[in-house]
C-alpha cells in the first residue's frame, strides 16, 4: 500500500511504484532557474547568464501556469514567481548590456588613447600616468 499527497491510501501492486498526481517540476523550476537569474543579473558581470536563465525561467513558468491552470500541477505560485523573477532579470541585464554598450560606444576614443599610451610608456610612473589620464577622461563625461 502507499499514500497519496491527499493521505488516501491506495492499493498498488508490490514492485510498483504509485505514480504522483502532480506534475510539479515546470513550476519549481522556474522558481528556483528565476531566482538565480535574479540574483546573476544583480552582481552585474553575469548579466548574460541572467538573460539567457531569465528566458528559460519565463517559459518554464508559463509552462507551470498551464499546467496549474488544467489541474495537472499544484503549485501556480512557484511558476508564477519564477516567471516573474526570470522577467525581472531578462528586463535587468537588457538594460545592463544597453548601458554597458553606450558606455564603450561612447568612450571608445578614451580607451584607443589609454591603450597606445600604456603600450608606449616605458617605465611604471609613464603608465600610471595613463590610467590617471583615463580616469580624469571618464569622470568628466
Amino acid at each position: 500500500m502507499s499514500s497519496t499527497a491527499e493521505g488516501h491510501a491506495t492499493a498498488v501492486p508490490s514492485g510498483q511504484v504509485a505514480p504522483s498526481s502532480y506534475r510539479n517540476g515546470m513550476g519549481t523550476a522556474a522558481l528556483v532557474v528565476g531566482v538565480v537569474a535574479l540574483v546573476l543579473a544583480v552582481l552585474l558581470i553575469f548579466f548574460p547568464i541572467a538573460f539567457v536563465l531569465g528566458i528559460l525561467a519565463v517559459i518554464f513558468g508559463a509552462f507551470g501556469i498551464r499546467r496549474a491552470d488544467q489541474g495537472e500541477a499544484n503549485n501556480k505560485g512557484h511558476a508564477l514567481a519564477g516567471l516573474v523573477c526570470g522577467a525581472l532579470a531578462f528586463v535587468l541585464a537588457i538594460s545592463i548590456a544597453i548601458r554597458l554598450g553606450t558606455f564603450i560606444n561612447d568612450h571608445s576614443g578614451d580607451f584607443r588613447d589609454f591603450w597606445t599610451c600604456i603600450t608606449s610608456a616605458p617605465t611604471e610612473s609613464e603608465q600610471r600616468s595613463c590610467g590617471e589620464s583615463l580616469a580624469r577622461r571618464l569622470d568628466e563625461a
